[in-house]
């Protein structure tokens, strides 16, 4: 009998086993970046599981990693829209692997709080998901006012503003949206961003942790969406 229920109880787990469904999708993060990635299908919720990949205009890789249990693990790889890898992080170790420089290009531009001395030992502050993947849900948060959705896009600018506390948390963001004769701030409520999008390795000075705040240059896309050059 106990050989009898022993099998019974294996044959259950067999078949729950199989019974779990394994599915492909395809996500639309913003106008140009889709998301694919695999998930299985557990008592009416989907759990993220397996290999995951992010493209730019259909394409180029911007993020490529892998979920276990719907979180993160191991080695993720992160691009900017050209496809040059940019980031490498473990997120078994919670680690930094890897940060390409920036060079006089960059759409990026960093204000450090407090008194700057030339001498100091000065780090930017970083968003793991790299400087284009790792902004998509700042980029989401945008939408036009609805008195310019008839404006001439290419006459607006549109700059993120992000205000980076010591301990590594998003504590203020607005977005400037600005033209020759039109200026307008529009502050984004922190509270509705995505939890992963409000945590950041905090600047340093001298290795001690400091306040900071990023500045993005973005455009107006023909989808009343923003992106960054």
């Amino acid at each position: 009998m106990k050989n009898l229920l022993l099998f019974g109880a294996l044959y259950f787990s067999v078949c729950a086993v199989y019974a779990q469904q394994t599915v492909n999708r395809r996500n639309r993060l913003t106008s140009s970046v889709v998301e694919k990635y695999q998930s299985l299908i557990e008592a009416n919720k989907e759990v993220r599981q397996g290999n995951y990949q992010a493209f730019y205009k259909k394409d180029v890789l911007i993020a490529n990693g892998h979920y276990t249990n719907n979180q993160r693990t191991g080695k993720w790889t992160f691009y900017n829209n050209d496809g040059k890898a940019i980031e490498l992080f473990d997120y078994d170790k919670n680690l930094l692997l890897d940060e390409a420089a920036e060079d006089s290009t960059s759409n990026f531009r960093y204000v450090f709080d407090g008194n700057i001395n030339k001498t100091d030992r000065m780090t930017k502050p970083l968003k793991i998901g790299g400087r284009y993947y790792g902004y998509l849900p700042f980029l989401k948060a945008f939408k036009i006012p609805s008195d310019l959705s008839g404006i001439t896009r290419r006459d607006y600018t549109v700059i993120l503003e992000i205000l980076v506390s010591p301990g590594g948390m998003l504590a203020d963001f607005k977005i400037h949206l600005n033209s020759r004769y039109y200026q307008r701030l529009i502050p984004v409520d922190i509270d509705r961003m995505p939890d992963d999008a409000r945590k950041f390795l905090p600047a340093t000075q001298n290795g001690q942790p400091i306040a900071s705040r990023i500045f993005i240059s973005c455009y107006l896309d023909d989808g009343d969406d923003i992106d960054i050059e």
